[in-house]
């Protein structure tokens, strides 16, 4: 991502189909995957954002809250590469993430396979969410309504009693006699 919010490349590896037959997350699984994939997806942002490692400015990773397991993957690689690369380390936080990303307009997406999406420089006031505003935050054990009022600066107005939404899906699709989706929901 840029200073801007335009998006420059990014890369998913979906663990899906590895949890779905325990119906829902194993944490051991989860750490496994990361490991196993964790290269890959960093070499494939950077490939379709037209960049290698050492065109970066700093090193960014997710610090929690979050599986810890899985949190202490990516924060040992993105530790390696700040310190092999002599890059800044910033530590991101899981939730903050998520609800900031509201404030990206979708028009700072730049998608290198689709000539006809052109960068287009928005300044400030042209942003997706203004604050204060209310976010409705579904991720893993952390479901809550929050009045945003500033970064860094949240009131939680509720949240739910279980876990998690997508254990909540699974305890009621068990209870119908449903089929229970992987990874939590």
């Amino acid at each position: 991502i840029r200073s801007d919010g335009t998006i420059l490349g990014e890369s998913l590896a979906s663990q899906h189909a590895i949890h779905e037959e325990w119906g829902g997350v194993v944490p051991g699984l989860a750490k496994t995957a990361h490991e196993e994939n964790i290269d890959k997806v960093i070499n494939e942002a950077l490939q379709k954002a037209d960049m290698e490692i050492g065109d970066v400015d700093a090193i960014g990773v997710t610090v929690g809250p979050g599986l810890e397991i899985c949190l202490r993957v990516g924060c040992h690689r993105a530790r390696d590469l700040a310190i092999e690369h002599s890059k800044p380390f910033v530590g991101v936080h899981h939730l903050e993430a998520h609800i900031l990303m509201a404030r990206i307009p979708a028009e700072r997406y730049i998608n290198k396979d689709d000539t006809a999406t052109e960068d287009k420089v928005l300044d400030v006031s042209a942003r997706a969410m203004e604050f204060p505003f209310l976010a409705l935050l579904v991720s893993g054990g952390h479901c809550q309504i929050l009045k945003c009022l500033g970064i860094g600066k949240y009131y939680i107005i509720g949240g739910t009693l279980d876990d998690s939404l997508g254990e909540a899906f699974d305890k009621t699709a068990r209870l119908l006699g449903l089929p229970v989706g992987g990874g939590g929901g």
